[in-house]
């Protein structure tokens, strides 16, 4: 193994610690050795990485929001309209969510099948 490759090894004139240069070994590997394991030993696994090169977010994250900003709307405005009680907050939050929420994300999904639609071709 080479020393230059193993991030563990010391440097031969520092070994000791003193600083002070201490002889080399007399038998030094040449840079040109190469390792030499048995392909066999080794299994390489391949790992497919897919990267989505478009800024556009996916339908996933709009549909997210479309739900998630009528129940923080619906969790800000319950203390000016007066709900007593934790379980009358809630039933304004599914509300909002039901109500807005969900025809909001069907927009988006309509909006997202329309925009990934592929050219209409004529029939013949």
């Amino acid at each position: 193994m080479n020393t230059q490759d193993d991030p563990t090894a010391q440097d031969p004139q520092t070994a000791a610690g003193t600083g002070t240069p201490e002889a080399a070994p007399a038998e030094t590997e040449s840079p040109d050795v190469t390792d030499t394991t048995d392909a066999s030993d080794t299994t390489e696994t391949s790992t497919a990485v897919f990267v989505r090169r478009g800024r556009t977010p996916a339908l996933g994250l709009w549909v997210a929001i479309c739900l998630a900003v009528p129940a923080v709307g619906a969790l800000l405005a319950s203390p000016f309209l007066g709900l007593p009680d934790l379980p009358s907050v809630l039933n304004l939050i599914l509300l909002a969510i039901m109500f807005v929420g969900v025809p909001l994300a069907a927009i988006a999904a309509l909006i997202d099948a329309i925009r990934h639609r592929g050219p209409r071709t004529p029939r013949s």
